[in-house]
């Protein structure tokens, strides 16, 4: 009975004592969750910096990226915009060499008639000439057809001069037409491959 008191009188110290044990060691585990709550706030406020800081980055980035694809969309019209341009010159150009090159093919035509006229007009001259050898008689005559004949010859000569002073004039500007059309291929083909 007297142990029974004494258990009675002991428990409720033994009790204190487990409870303040308990006590202090919820308290220091309380202490450690606290430094590790507050270790995780930390680290979570730097990872939130971080983040924004790449959001900021990335917003960055995108904005660069979407005006240099603007700027790019622009050149690529500005681009389809001169392409079009050299194309109508070349075409206006091809529309100019067609005319050129009809009128070439008809002086030649003419060149070529003119020279057939001459070639006649020479056999007659030496006909004439034969024939005034021959019949003194109608030298007078053959002397004046001779003359007119020459005079004729002359004139022919100097037309045909003249067509082939034109000729060569023509063929210079075609020469021309053909360096400039050769010039806007080339930019037309970079123009393209630019455009590419």
């Amino acid at each position: 009975m007297r142990l029974h008191a004494m258990a009675d009188e002991c428990l409720p110290q033994i009790v204190a004592e487990g409870l303040t044990g308990s006590l202090e060691k919820l308290e220091l585990d309380c202490r450690i969750h606290q430094e590790v709550a507050s270790t995780a706030r930390t680290e979570a406020e730097k990872v939130k910096c971080d983040m924004m800081m790449q959001g900021l980055e990335f917003s960055r980035v995108e904005n660069a990226l979407n005006e240099e694809l603007r700027s790019l969309r622009k050149d690529k019209k500005e681009l389809h915009k001169k392409l079009h341009d050299k194309l109508q010159d070349a075409v206006e150009l091809e529309s100019k060499t067609v005319p050129m090159r009809k009128r070439i093919v008809e002086l030649e035509e003419a060149r070529r008639s003119d020279a057939e006229q001459m070639s006649k007009l020479e056999k007659r001259s030496t006909e004439r000439e034969t024939l005034l050898g021959k019949v003194e008689q109608d030298r007078d005559k053959a002397s004046k057809d001779l003359s007119e004949t020459v005079i004729e010859l002359a004139r022919v000569r100097e037309e045909n001069s003249g067509f082939t002073q034109k000729i060569n004039e023509l063929q210079l500007q075609i020469t021309w037409v053909r360096e400039e059309n050769n010039g806007f291929k080339t930019t037309i083909d970079e123009l393209q491959l630019e455009a590419a």
